[in-house]
Protein backbone atom coordinates (compact mmCIF):
# COMPACT_ATOMS: atom_id res chain seq x y z
CA UNK A 1 0.00 0.00 0.00
CA UNK A 2 1.51 3.41 -1.16
CA UNK A 3 1.80 5.60 1.93
CA UNK A 4 0.17 9.04 1.87
CA UNK A 5 -0.07 11.59 4.46
CA UNK A 6 -3.43 13.70 3.54
CA UNK A 7 -4.33 16.58 5.86
CA UNK A 8 -7.21 19.02 5.44
CA UNK A 9 -6.60 22.30 6.80
CA UNK A 10 -8.99 23.38 9.78
CA UNK A 11 -9.14 27.00 9.73
CA UNK A 12 -10.57 29.34 12.28
CA UNK A 13 -13.71 29.56 10.54
CA UNK A 14 -14.87 25.76 10.22
CA UNK A 15 -15.32 23.37 12.04
CA UNK A 16 -13.62 20.20 12.36
CA UNK A 17 -16.78 18.36 11.60
CA UNK A 18 -17.03 20.10 8.45
CA UNK A 19 -13.98 17.82 7.43
CA UNK A 20 -13.65 14.65 5.52
CA UNK A 21 -13.00 12.08 8.46
CA UNK A 22 -10.80 10.35 5.86
CA UNK A 23 -8.11 13.08 6.27
CA UNK A 24 -5.85 13.86 9.00
CA UNK A 25 -6.90 17.56 10.38
CA UNK A 26 -3.95 20.01 9.87
CA UNK A 27 -4.63 22.51 13.02
CA UNK A 28 -4.63 26.42 11.74
CA UNK A 29 -7.83 27.32 13.83
CA UNK A 30 -5.19 29.82 15.82
CA UNK A 31 -5.16 31.73 12.29
CA UNK A 32 -1.42 33.23 13.75
CA UNK A 33 -0.76 34.64 10.13
CA UNK A 34 -3.98 35.19 8.40
CA UNK A 35 -2.43 37.71 5.26
CA UNK A 36 -0.46 34.09 4.18
CA UNK A 37 -3.66 31.83 4.33
CA UNK A 38 -3.06 28.45 3.81
CA UNK A 39 0.53 28.94 2.65
CA UNK A 40 1.14 29.07 7.29
CA UNK A 41 0.66 25.49 8.20
CA UNK A 42 1.42 24.16 5.03
CA UNK A 43 5.32 25.93 5.48
CA UNK A 44 5.19 25.27 9.32
CA UNK A 45 4.64 21.62 8.52
CA UNK A 46 7.38 21.28 5.91
CA UNK A 47 9.93 23.15 8.02
CA UNK A 48 9.35 20.99 10.73
CA UNK A 49 8.23 17.90 10.19
CA UNK A 50 10.78 14.74 8.95
CA UNK A 51 9.03 13.39 5.99
CA UNK A 52 9.06 9.85 4.33
CA UNK A 53 10.87 10.18 1.18
CA UNK A 54 8.88 7.57 -0.53
CA UNK A 55 4.87 8.97 0.94
CA UNK A 56 2.95 11.08 -0.44
CA UNK A 57 1.71 14.20 1.37
CA UNK A 58 -1.06 16.79 0.75
CA UNK A 59 -2.91 20.26 2.43
CA UNK A 60 -6.39 20.70 1.41
CA UNK A 61 -8.42 23.48 1.56
CA UNK A 62 -11.66 23.06 4.59
CA UNK A 63 -14.00 23.34 1.35
CA UNK A 64 -11.77 20.75 -0.70
CA UNK A 65 -15.14 18.14 -1.10
CA UNK A 66 -17.37 20.93 -2.04
CA UNK A 67 -15.18 22.09 -5.21
CA UNK A 68 -14.03 19.15 -5.99
CA UNK A 69 -16.65 16.74 -5.38
CA UNK A 70 -14.11 13.86 -4.26
CA UNK A 71 -14.02 12.34 -1.05
CA UNK A 72 -11.03 11.09 0.64
CA UNK A 73 -11.73 7.26 -0.40
CA UNK A 74 -11.80 8.27 -4.16
CA UNK A 75 -8.18 10.70 -3.35
CA UNK A 76 -6.69 7.31 -1.89
CA UNK A 77 -7.67 5.17 -4.38
CA UNK A 78 -6.06 7.21 -7.39
CA UNK A 79 -2.85 8.24 -5.42
CA UNK A 80 -2.32 4.75 -4.54
CA UNK A 81 -2.65 3.83 -8.87
CA UNK A 82 -0.03 7.29 -9.39
CA UNK A 83 2.70 5.39 -7.43
CA UNK A 84 5.07 6.22 -10.11
CA UNK A 85 4.39 9.63 -10.12
CA UNK A 86 6.34 12.58 -8.01
CA UNK A 87 2.61 14.90 -7.98
CA UNK A 88 -0.60 13.92 -8.01
CA UNK A 89 -3.06 17.01 -9.38
CA UNK A 90 -6.61 16.79 -7.91
CA UNK A 91 -8.05 20.87 -9.47
CA UNK A 92 -11.06 20.40 -11.17
CA UNK A 93 -13.35 22.57 -13.57
CA UNK A 94 -9.93 24.37 -15.00
CA UNK A 95 -11.88 25.90 -17.86
CA UNK A 96 -11.64 29.53 -16.42
CA UNK A 97 -7.23 29.05 -16.77
CA UNK A 98 -7.81 26.93 -19.88
CA UNK A 99 -8.93 30.26 -21.89
CA UNK A 100 -5.50 31.85 -20.80
CA UNK A 101 -2.01 30.98 -22.47
CA UNK A 102 -0.45 30.43 -18.49
CA UNK A 103 -1.32 30.79 -15.18
CA UNK A 104 -0.16 33.62 -14.54
CA UNK A 105 -1.59 35.48 -18.07
CA UNK A 106 -5.23 33.89 -16.40
CA UNK A 107 -4.18 35.23 -12.53
CA UNK A 108 -3.16 38.58 -14.13
CA UNK A 109 -7.22 39.19 -15.67
CA UNK A 110 -8.07 38.27 -12.27
CA UNK A 111 -5.29 40.00 -10.24
CA UNK A 112 -4.26 42.78 -12.21
CA UNK A 113 -0.55 43.19 -12.10
CA UNK A 114 0.11 39.66 -10.95
CA UNK A 115 2.01 38.92 -13.86
CA UNK A 116 5.01 41.45 -13.50
CA UNK A 117 5.16 40.77 -9.75
CA UNK A 118 5.24 37.15 -10.37
CA UNK A 119 8.23 37.91 -13.44
CA UNK A 120 9.90 40.73 -11.27
CA UNK A 121 9.91 37.69 -8.36
CA UNK A 122 11.25 35.03 -10.81
CA UNK A 123 13.95 37.36 -11.96
CA UNK A 124 15.12 38.21 -8.50
CA UNK A 125 15.50 34.48 -8.05
CA UNK A 126 17.69 33.88 -11.28
CA UNK A 127 14.73 31.34 -12.03
CA UNK A 128 12.88 31.35 -15.81
CA UNK A 129 10.60 34.26 -15.83
CA UNK A 130 9.54 34.55 -19.19
CA UNK A 131 5.79 34.54 -18.37
CA UNK A 132 4.67 35.70 -22.22
CA UNK A 133 5.68 32.82 -24.03
CA UNK A 134 5.44 30.06 -20.89
CA UNK A 135 2.03 27.49 -21.60
CA UNK A 136 0.44 25.59 -18.91
CA UNK A 137 -2.02 22.97 -19.96
CA UNK A 138 -3.77 20.36 -18.14
CA UNK A 139 -1.15 18.50 -17.39
CA UNK A 140 0.20 20.65 -15.09
CA UNK A 141 -2.32 23.06 -14.09
CA UNK A 142 -2.96 23.75 -9.98
CA UNK A 143 -5.59 25.41 -8.33
CA UNK A 144 -5.63 25.89 -4.73
CA UNK A 145 -2.75 23.91 -3.84
CA UNK A 146 -5.13 21.10 -5.03
CA UNK A 147 -2.54 18.41 -5.20
CA UNK A 148 -0.91 15.77 -3.51
CA UNK A 149 3.37 15.19 -4.15
CA UNK A 150 6.08 13.35 -2.45
CA UNK A 151 8.90 15.86 -0.52
CA UNK A 152 11.33 16.27 -3.68
CA UNK A 153 8.30 18.04 -4.89
CA UNK A 154 7.31 19.90 -1.89
CA UNK A 155 10.99 20.79 -1.13
CA UNK A 156 11.44 22.56 -4.23
CA UNK A 157 8.22 24.29 -4.15
CA UNK A 158 8.95 25.15 -0.50
CA UNK A 159 12.22 26.77 -1.70
CA UNK A 160 10.77 28.89 -4.06
CA UNK A 161 8.13 29.77 -1.85
CA UNK A 162 10.33 30.53 0.76
CA UNK A 163 12.48 32.67 -0.83
CA UNK A 164 9.27 34.46 -2.18
CA UNK A 165 8.56 34.72 1.78
CA UNK A 166 11.41 36.28 3.16
CA UNK A 167 11.12 39.00 0.30
CA UNK A 168 7.50 39.92 1.32
CA UNK A 169 8.61 40.01 4.95
CA UNK A 170 11.00 42.79 4.00
CA UNK A 171 9.44 46.18 4.83
CA UNK A 172 12.39 47.86 2.39
CA UNK A 173 12.06 45.65 -0.18
CA UNK A 174 9.85 47.10 -3.38
CA UNK A 175 8.93 43.72 -4.04
CA UNK A 176 7.93 42.85 -1.31
CA UNK A 177 6.02 46.10 -1.12
CA UNK A 178 4.49 44.31 -4.67
CA UNK A 179 3.59 41.37 -2.77
CA UNK A 180 2.08 42.43 -0.03
CA UNK A 181 -0.58 44.84 -1.96
CA UNK A 182 -3.92 43.76 -1.65
CA UNK A 183 -5.44 43.01 -4.64
CA UNK A 184 -9.23 42.34 -6.10
CA UNK A 185 -10.32 39.12 -5.34
CA UNK A 186 -14.53 37.99 -4.95
CA UNK A 187 -15.42 40.98 -5.17
CA UNK A 188 -13.16 42.56 -2.26
CA UNK A 189 -9.06 43.76 -2.02
CA UNK A 190 -8.46 42.16 1.16
CA UNK A 191 -5.96 38.93 -0.20
CA UNK A 192 -2.30 39.95 -0.85
CA UNK A 193 -0.88 39.38 -4.16
CA UNK A 194 1.61 37.16 -2.50
CA UNK A 195 -1.06 34.07 -1.84
CA UNK A 196 -2.18 34.26 -5.71
CA UNK A 197 1.63 34.23 -6.92
CA UNK A 198 2.51 31.22 -4.19
CA UNK A 199 -0.77 29.21 -5.84
CA UNK A 200 1.10 29.03 -9.19
CA UNK A 201 4.37 28.19 -8.10
CA UNK A 202 3.35 24.31 -8.44
CA UNK A 203 2.53 25.18 -12.46
CA UNK A 204 5.31 27.03 -12.64
CA UNK A 205 7.45 24.02 -11.50
CA UNK A 206 5.97 21.50 -13.52
CA UNK A 207 5.91 23.11 -16.34
CA UNK A 208 10.02 24.14 -16.21
CA UNK A 209 11.43 20.80 -14.21
CA UNK A 210 9.95 17.99 -16.88
CA UNK A 211 11.78 15.53 -14.40
CA UNK A 212 8.60 16.22 -12.04
CA UNK A 213 5.98 12.97 -13.66
CA UNK A 214 2.32 14.34 -12.57
CA UNK A 215 -0.97 12.58 -12.77
CA UNK A 216 -4.21 14.35 -12.81
CA UNK A 217 -7.67 13.39 -11.81
CA UNK A 218 -9.50 14.52 -14.36
CA UNK A 219 -9.07 18.75 -14.93
CA UNK A 220 -12.35 19.42 -16.61
CA UNK A 221 -15.17 17.51 -13.81
CA UNK A 222 -17.40 21.09 -13.29
CA UNK A 223 -20.47 21.38 -10.97
CA UNK A 224 -21.72 24.09 -12.65
CA UNK A 225 -22.05 26.35 -16.11
CA UNK A 226 -21.07 23.40 -17.97
CA UNK A 227 -21.25 25.27 -21.11
CA UNK A 228 -18.13 26.86 -20.70
CA UNK A 229 -16.22 23.51 -20.79
CA UNK A 230 -16.37 22.23 -24.70
CA UNK A 231 -14.90 25.46 -25.53
CA UNK A 232 -12.45 25.17 -22.84
CA UNK A 233 -11.33 21.26 -23.61
CA UNK A 234 -10.48 23.09 -27.05
CA UNK A 235 -8.65 25.49 -25.96
CA UNK A 236 -6.51 23.43 -23.93
CA UNK A 237 -6.15 20.54 -26.54
CA UNK A 238 -4.69 23.10 -29.05
CA UNK A 239 -2.01 24.31 -26.16
CA UNK A 240 -1.18 20.45 -25.57
CA UNK A 241 -0.44 20.28 -29.43
CA UNK A 242 1.34 23.85 -29.20
CA UNK A 243 3.96 22.85 -26.13
CA UNK A 244 3.62 19.54 -27.50
CA UNK A 245 4.67 19.78 -30.94
CA UNK A 246 5.74 23.60 -31.25
CA UNK A 247 3.75 24.55 -34.68
CA UNK A 248 2.88 27.81 -34.22
CA UNK A 249 -0.69 27.12 -36.05
CA UNK A 250 -2.01 25.70 -32.91
CA UNK A 251 -1.25 28.31 -31.05
CA UNK A 252 -3.15 30.79 -33.59
CA UNK A 253 -5.78 28.86 -33.81
CA UNK A 254 -5.98 29.11 -29.45
CA UNK A 255 -5.58 32.59 -29.63
CA UNK A 256 -8.62 32.67 -32.33
CA UNK A 257 -10.88 30.21 -30.33
CA UNK A 258 -10.37 31.94 -27.25
CA UNK A 259 -10.93 35.32 -28.59
CA UNK A 260 -14.39 34.12 -29.33
CA UNK A 261 -15.14 32.68 -26.17
CA UNK A 262 -17.90 34.38 -24.96
CA UNK A 263 -20.11 34.35 -28.02
CA UNK A 264 -19.49 30.52 -28.36
CA UNK A 265 -20.36 29.69 -24.84
CA UNK A 266 -23.08 31.73 -25.22
CA UNK A 267 -23.78 29.76 -28.56
CA UNK A 268 -23.65 27.06 -26.50
CA UNK A 269 -25.50 27.94 -23.58
CA UNK A 270 -28.52 28.57 -25.77
CA UNK A 271 -28.14 25.67 -27.67
CA UNK A 272 -28.97 23.60 -24.19
CA UNK A 273 -31.60 25.55 -22.75
CA UNK A 274 -33.40 25.11 -26.23
CA UNK A 275 -32.20 21.41 -26.60
CA UNK A 276 -30.75 21.34 -29.55
CA UNK A 277 -29.92 18.32 -30.80
CA UNK A 278 -26.27 18.65 -30.78
CA UNK A 279 -25.65 20.42 -27.84
CA UNK A 280 -27.91 18.93 -25.30
CA UNK A 281 -26.56 15.41 -24.92
CA UNK A 282 -23.14 16.75 -24.77
CA UNK A 283 -23.73 19.06 -21.67
CA UNK A 284 -25.56 15.83 -20.10
CA UNK A 285 -22.49 14.15 -20.41
CA UNK A 286 -19.98 16.75 -19.60
CA UNK A 287 -22.54 16.98 -15.78
CA UNK A 288 -22.52 13.50 -15.41
CA UNK A 289 -18.59 13.52 -14.30
CA UNK A 290 -19.38 15.62 -11.53
CA UNK A 291 -21.35 13.12 -9.57
CA UNK A 292 -19.29 10.11 -10.98
CA UNK A 293 -16.19 11.44 -9.83
CA UNK A 294 -17.54 11.99 -5.78
CA UNK A 295 -19.00 8.52 -5.79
Amino acid sequence: MQAMHIYQILNHYTSSQELDPGFKVLDNSANERPDWFEYWPIRKFLLNEALDEDAFYGFLSPKFKLKSSLSSDVVREFVVAADAADVVLLSPSIHNSAYYLNVFEHGDAEHPGLKNVAKRLFERLELPSDLDSLVSDSRNTVHSNYFIAKPRFWRAWLAINEKMFAIAETPSDALGEALRTPTRYRGGSNVQMKIFIMERVATWLLTFDRSFAARVRDPFVARSRIYKLPVAIVCDALKIAYATQGRTQYKDVFLLVRGLRKLLNLQIRLGGALGLRRVGPCLRILRSYWLEDGR
